[in-house]
């Protein structure tokens, strides 16, 4: 196993004591005692997420209620400690906020109306949050019970019960805001800005692309429409996170990528559920910041390429189907509206071929991603054949359908 160099050492202040006081808040139960240490281990494989340090225990413990030894798994996220870009990313506590309250608040309530007709959203039950006197999330650790981390799914009927779950978040978001006046002003937090500050690893991505223009001829006609497009990038990203004037906005998940959900896999090595996870972007927007992610990050190339209208077809079904069902009274809009929509937002999709696409082609664990992510060392794909006949491609689709524009 490769961990995170920030997951191998935990801080002084996670203790025993600290443990024993979440539990008794957590259980409303002054009486608990631990029954042994707490040993922290690691909490993700390196590379499986960034945007926070993770570490896993087992709590046992016994309450003089029952008197019966308990024990539950838990994993919790901090902020991280040591200086560097991560540290830069997270310096104010809003991310934290944000995940605290989803799991504490707007999670169970989309749970329980979703109940009401029939259908379950799962997530991982909520122990522990605060951000004061030190910010920490801690949720129950569900990789015990048949939940496991896969890669890009490779096949449609993986992605089915993927679909289901964003269409049921997006549908029961929309429900919360209709009685809830205070919702979306609440979740107005933008992350157009936070990842602008991701300029190193922007400025890199852009540049590969200009010297594909620069080094190769059937790359050369899309030179100025990429700088053009780079020069308007910034007011594009952060007026993306706006609520959208042109669709129903929905709270999105944000970050809605194939490392931030878990898997139910049968003997057959088919996925039979999915469970999201990290909350820690949701904002109200328009859905189609999720609809690329679902697209651009979650399964395979050649999943994408087979299935791409099926994939929003079927999430339009489910969210349509779902609003019906919970009993929304506004005018559902129509596949027609939805799939404008993409068209206008898909200089977000161009951003993640731009950016992320040459991920798929490299090994995550033999490279510093900290260093790719600043845009000080060279992206070892820029000549793989593979990558750069899927850039070709969809760097001219880009430019048929008017993302790209030399005019």
């Amino acid at each position: 196993m490769t961990y995170n160099l920030d997951e191998l050492e935990a801080p002084a202040w996670l203790n025993d004591e600290f443990f024993c006081n979440v539990m008794r808040e957590s259980n409303n139960d002054p009486t608990i005692e631990l029954t042994g240490a707490c040993v922290l281990r690691p909490g993700t494989n390196k590379g499986d997420h960034y945007a926070s340090v993770m570490f896993r225990t087992t709590v046992k413990y016994r309450s003089k209620r029952n008197n019966e030894e308990q024990s539950l798994n838990i994993i919790m996220k901090t902020k991280p400690e040591a200086d560097g870009m991560k540290k830069d990313l997270l310096d104010d506590d809003g991310m934290f906020a944000i995940e605290i309250d989803m799991y504490s608040r707007t999670l169970p309530e989309m749970a329980r109306m979703l109940k009401e007709i029939g259908e379950e959203y799962k997530y991982p039950r909520y122990i522990y949050g605060t951000l004061k006197p030190r910010t920490i999330l801690i949720l129950e650790d569900i990789s015990d019970q048949g939940w496991v981390m896969g890669d890009f799914i490779s096949t449609f009927d993986d992605m089915k019960p993927i679909v289901k779950d964003i269409a049921m978040f997006h549908a029961a978001s929309i429900m919360i805001e209709g009685t809830d006046p205070t919702f979306a002003g609440r979740h107005g937090y933008s992350m157009g800005e936070k990842f602008m500050a991701f300029e190193g690893m922007i400025n890199k991505g852009f540049g590969d692309l200009m010297q594909l223009t620069a080094s190769y001829p059937e790359f050369a006609q899309f030179a100025q429409p990429l700088e053009k497009f780079k020069a308007n990038l910034r007011d594009f990203y952060v007026s993306l996170y706006n609520p959208t004037k042109t669709y129903q906005n929905v709270l999105i998940h944000g970050d809605f990528h194939s490392k931030n959900m878990l898997h139910k896999v049968d003997a057959e090595g088919r996925h039979t559920d999915t469970i999201l996870l990290d909350y820690q972007i949701c904002c109200w927007t328009t859905p189609a910041i999720d609809l690329y992610y679902l697209l651009d990050m979650i399964p395979t190339q050649e999943i994408k390429d087979k299935h791409r209208s099926e994939l929003i077809y079927m999430y339009y079904q489910q969210f349509a189907d779902l609003l019906k069902r919970l009993g929304y009274l506004g005018k559902i809009p129509t596949l027609l509206d939805l799939q404008i929509e993409l068209l206008r937002f898909a200089g977000l999709e161009m951003f993640h071929y731009a950016i992320f696409s040459s991920f798929r082609y490299m090994d995550q664990n033999a490279i510093d991603i900290e260093g790719l992510l600043k845009g000080e060392i060279d992206n070892p794909v820029l000549n793989n054949p593979e990558f750069k006949k899927l850039m070709h491609t969809e760097l001219t689709r880009f430019l048929h359908q008017g993302t790209l524009s030399s005019v």
